[in-house]
């Protein structure tokens, strides 16, 4: 059964997942440089992202010019407004995040934050097209950590003045699997007796 990768935001960009039969005309210049360039550091936050062509890069810039503006705008921000969770995550030190993902996540922001990238920043409409599908794109990088992060935030709001007031990681995972195998202890006693008495004989009589 496929699953499908986690997302930023509710649904996929409309990226063609194969070869255009007829080239797409795109709405800007897409240099092959500046398209091997945003795969090479695509595959660098994600290995398993798919590789984005041409085509498949104007395809999506068309789709997007014609929808009203607000929409097209409200579209990008659902995907970049991510980065500040991002950020704030890295920059958690109760969290203590994996050195290598922190740096994909400052590579991830860096790129974002330049003006003149695959589709620079001032065209209007489309002008962070490119910044959005890279987030979309590389984010089963960042989504199982940041699932837990947010569980930690949660049991570092619920845990008051224990652990000093600042539960770390390793608090919050050794709780958790306190209550896992707790979770489990439970499920067993409910579907089993403590004492088996045997099949009951000659019936039951009432008197």
């Amino acid at each position: 059964m496929r699953h499908e990768p986690p997302l930023p935001a509710g649904t996929p960009l409309p990226l063609p997942r194969a070869p255009a039969p007829d080239p797409v005309d795109p709405p800007v210049p897409l240099p092959p440089t500046a398209i091997a360039e945003f795969n090479q550091l695509l595959h660098e936050l994600h290995p398993d992202a798919p590789f984005v062509d041409r085509d498949a890069v104007a395809s999506v810039a068309r789709w997007l010019q014609s929808l009203p503006g607000p929409q097209a705008e409200a579209l990008l921000q659902a995907r970049l407004g991510r980065l500040a969770e991002l950020q704030a995550m890295v920059a958690d030190t109760d969290w203590a995040i994996e050195p290598a993902l922190a740096r994909r996540v400052g590579r991830l922001v860096e790129y974002v934050e330049r003006e003149r990238d695959l589709i620079p920043d001032d065209v209007p409409r489309i002008g962070r097209l490119d910044d959005a599908l890279l987030v979309e794109l590389a984010w089963p990088m960042v989504a199982e950590e940041l699932e837990d992060y947010r569980d930690f935030q949660r049991f570092r709001e619920e845990s008051g003045d224990a652990f000093d007031g600042h539960p770390r990681r390793d608090d919050w995972l050794r709780v958790r699997l306190e209550e896992g195998a707790l979770w489990e202890q439970l499920h067993r006693v409910r579907h089993q007796h403590y004492i088996d008495y045997g099949p009951l004989e000659g019936g039951l009589r009432v008197v």
